[in-house]
């Protein structure tokens, strides 16, 4: 693979500039699982709007001063398109709902997610309602506050046993896996250690660059800006428009009494150029069986044991010459949410994302019923995890074909004196009830106090309504209750 980089001949304008930031913008999208669909903005602005006492609307105003900044930056530089490539990985970790690419067997069944498992405040909160809406407003008291009751209606289940899986990151969290999956992907350079992971490259985007994560998994992250096709239409090298201070006009002190912090700016590194003409030229990036082929290839050299995991391939990305690859993570039938990504334009690769610790099998657990995982949600040891954003993707899935139209947030009711509470009335406190109706066994990617990633039983328990909420499903008596 040629990796020369020669200068370029395009002049770098607002154009060129605007297009590189598009790209960016578009890599993401395309790995958005909720691509297409209209989020419930209404419900988000007033969740946020009740958190922090600042009300959202549809069109907030304008940031001046963010402006200012933006005017004086220049063009898209490398750390916000490299941070564009993380979102796509970190979206793809939060577990894709993706299907088998092509024939085979059936899809696995989406992950269970424990959305409170790692919150010191315990419960379903996050993704519930927010309190601007009539429906939200009666059941957030009761959410928000975890004084909600679960009661079980026809949901079926029995007790059993069910196997747990454990990362063991020991022998891929490691100076020499860094240096070896440096030398698969072709980056030069000693593994370094920064901020708790191992770095094989440049930190400025001047070249390629390789991170691993010293965690639970040993979380994996390459970047390559030139094989990214943005490079394209970003300009001529070194033609980046400099980054000084304002001018400061007459009759004023300082450029800070102007537009303070505006001026001040770290000097970037120049644009690269492509690493090879095929980069430019979206008809030789592989598309379909042959793209799957290369990710597949790539991550067993990176000694990534895919197993059953679920290939999607997107050859429509939004970015031309930019086809994305992930594989999810399927142990029993079920997605654990775990997910590897690979991007690839023209001839090679433009990023990489993804856990290389192995999976270790940690035995047979028993598991409790449906019927008393109900009954643990009700355990504040537990903390019912809400998973709210299940049936907002249900609600959104039928959607799909209106046009996104902005909402505005219900502007908040005026503050007023609370009445002063009759004399020997009861003392309101809330309560809500819900009833389940159905429940789904599988695995749920856990995180332990020291850091560790498991793969263990949980259940999944639905409301009529289409509510999830999840919950560990390991008997009792082999879960470690100790607070440390």
């Amino acid at each position: 693979m040629d990796d020369t980089r020669e200068p370029r001949d395009t002049p770098r304008d607002e154009g060129t500039t605007a297009a590189a930031d598009d790209a960016a913008v578009a890599r993401v999208r395309a790995a958005d699982p909720a691509a297409g669909t209209t989020p419930d903005l209404p419900r988000l602005h007033a969740r946020l709007a009740e958190t922090t006492g600042v009300t959202f609307t549809a069109a907030a105003p304008a940031d001046e001063l963010a402006a200012a900044r933006r005017r004086r930056s220049g063009p898209a530089r490398w750390a916000q398109v490299a941070a564009a490539v993380v979102a796509v990985g970190l979206v793809g970790g939060g577990g894709y709902a993706v299907g088998a690419a092509g024939g085979g067997p059936a899809p696995a069944a989406p992950p269970i997610a424990l959305q409170g498992a790692s919150s010191a405040s315990g419960g379903a909160l996050e993704a519930a309602g927010a309190s601007a809406f009539a429906d939200s407003a009666r059941i957030a008291p009761g959410w928000f506050g975890g004084r909600t009751v679960f009661t079980a209606d026809g949901v079926t289940g029995d007790a059993g046993t069910g196997r747990a899986w454990a990362f063991d990151a020991t022998g891929a969290a490691t100076r020499a896996t860094a240096a070896r999956v440096a030398e698969v992907l072709g980056v030069t350079g000693e593994p370094r250690q920064e901020w708790g992971q191992w770095v094989v490259g440049p930190n400025d985007g001047s070249g390629p660059t390789v991170s691993l994560g010293v965690d639970g998994q040993a979380g994996m992250w390459f970047y390559d800006r030139a094989w990214d096709p943005s490079v394209c239409t970003a300009g001529d090298p070194g033609d980046a428009p400099s980054i000084e201070p304002a001018p400061v006009p007459d009759g004023a002190d300082d450029g800070a009494t102007i537009e303070p912090g505006v001026g001040i700016a770290p000097v970037q590194p120049d644009e690269v150029a492509p690493a090879d003409p095929s980069v430019c030229d979206p008809t030789t990036t592989p598309r379909g069986a042959a793209a799957e082929s290369a990710a597949r290839d790539l991550l067993t050299r990176l000694g990534v044991d895919l197993g059953d995991a679920e290939v999607t391939v997107t050859d429509d990305t939004g970015v031309a010459g930019l086809v994305a690859v992930t594989a999810a993570q399927v142990v029993d039938g079920t997605q654990t949410g775990v997910v590897w990504s690979v991007q690839l334009a023209g001839k090679g690769v433009q990023a990489v994302s993804g856990p290389l610790a192995p999976l270790v099998e940690l035995g047979t657990y028993d598991v409790i019923s449906a019927a008393a995982a109900v009954e643990r949600l009700n355990d504040p040891r537990f903390g019912a995890s809400y998973g709210g954003v299940v049936p907002l993707a249900a609600r959104m899935t039928d959607d799909t074909a209106e046009p996104a139209v902005p909402q505005v947030a219900p502007e908040p009711d005026e503050p007023t004196v609370p009445p002063v509470p009759a004399a020997g009335a009861a003392v309101p406190w809330p309560v809500q009830h819900v009833t389940l109706t159905a429940a789904r066994l599988g695995v749920t990617l856990l995180t332990t106090p020291d850091g560790a990633s498991l793969l263990v039983p949980a259940w999944e328990l639905s409301d009529a309504d289409g509510g999830t909420w999840s919950v560990v499903a390991v008997a009792e008596d082999q879960l470690d209750l100790s607070a440390g």
